[in-house]
């Protein structure tokens, strides 16, 4: 029996006994959790589509660093930093995603759909205090591996470098920042919204 027949028996047995007004209830609850399979179904192929891309922009930077033939403590501190922030924000990231398994499918309706909109909510809190933190130590690995680069006397000045990527990085931490919000909107929200009608059906 699979998790969608399984809660479907679940809440048929919690219901009271006048079935024909229960049924369409039903229906509704278990396309609810269609809805929510759907989406975590999504987020694993966007999880896997950014672990790809990070893998591939990390070897291309360490290639980038270790082709240049320079040896200091400043960049392997500022690499450490970037691995470190890169690391720790995905292992939180992935934690606390949303997924369909972390629910309880013997559980009622009500209690069912109030689990799933704690998680979802938990998952939008990854893009507050944790994403700041993690732009941050990426503009200071940077800013540290830097130090360890050697400037010829042509080149622009040191802060002018510093100040530029640290610009670039902030904004594209605003970016992300602000992509995400807007997926929160159009995809989590929705989801939210539909719940929370089935948490308060009596």
């Amino acid at each position: 029996m699979n998790e969608l027949d399984y809660l479907r028996k679940v809440w048929e047995e919690n219901t009271i006994a006048d079935t024909s007004q229960d049924a369409p209830v039903i229906k509704e609850n278990m396309s609810m959790v269609k809805k929510l399979k759907s989406f975590d179904h999504f987020q694993k192929l966007i999880n896997i589509l950014k672990i790809v891309i990070i893998t591939i922009l990390l070897s291309t930077f360490m290639i980038s660093i270790k082709s240049l033939g320079i040896d200091s403590v400043e960049i392997y501190i500022g690499i450490s930093i970037i691995f470190a922030g890169i690391i720790s924000f995905m292992f939180y990231y992935l934690k606390n995603q949303f997924y369909s398994s972390k629910l309880d499918y013997t559980q009622s309706s009500t209690r069912f759909a109030k689990d799933a909109i704690s998680l979802l909510k938990k998952q939008n809190n990854i893009f507050g205090l944790p994403f700041i933190l993690f732009i941050l130590s990426m503009i200071v690995g940077i800013n540290v591996l830097f130090l360890g680069l050697p400037s010829e006397p042509q080149s622009v000045s040191p802060l002018f470098m510093h100040v530029t990527v640290s610009s670039f990085m902030a904004l594209s931490g605003l970016l992300g920042y602000r992509i995400r919000r807007w997926r929160i909107r159009k995809e989590i929200y929705p989801l939210i919204a539909d719940l929370s009608q089935l948490e308060n059906q009596e």
